[in-house]
């Protein structure tokens, strides 16, 4: 298993695993999941600006992207297709080396406040709270 860059061709098994992997969080946090047609437009448009990397398994074992943004990167998206095999642990670990071989000073990301695996499994890692992102739905 090695991670390796995704290719454009990558995008439509990337965007199915994202609705298979993140469809259980999204019933968490009670909202509506984007469909894998809606998920693959934001890669393809994002594709060239950013970073996606791939667990090259078969099918994808996980999915990183990221965005610099001067000296600081923005984490987008992480998730892994099999709990408990490492995978997630790999992806962060690949990130983090990255960003101090190009002197990166801090790698940002958000999370929702009930995605509690998540929020544990980047407090692990050294990830720490700065902020609270609130909102009012107007329905």
């Amino acid at each position: 298993m090695k991670i390796c860059k995704a290719k454009l061709s990558d995008l439509k098994q990337i965007s199915q695993l994202y609705e298979k992997e993140m469809s259980k969080h999204f019933k968490i946090v009670k909202e509506k999941p984007i469909t894998p047609k809606q998920y693959e437009k934001i890669l393809l448009k994002n594709f060239k600006k950013g970073y996606m990397y791939v667990i090259d398994n078969e099918p994808i074992g996980g999915f990183l992207w990221f965005n610099k943004n001067g000296e600081e990167y923005e984490l987008e998206e992480i998730f892994v297709t099999q709990k408990r095999k490492g995978y997630g642990r790999q992806l962060l670990t690949f990130l983090i080396n990255k960003a101090k071989k190009q002197k990166i000073k801090k790698i940002n990301l958000d999370i929702h406040i009930k995605n509690k695996s998540a929020i544990n499994f980047f407090k692990r890692h050294g990830f720490t709270e700065r902020t609270i992102e609130m909102g009012l739905n107007l329905k």
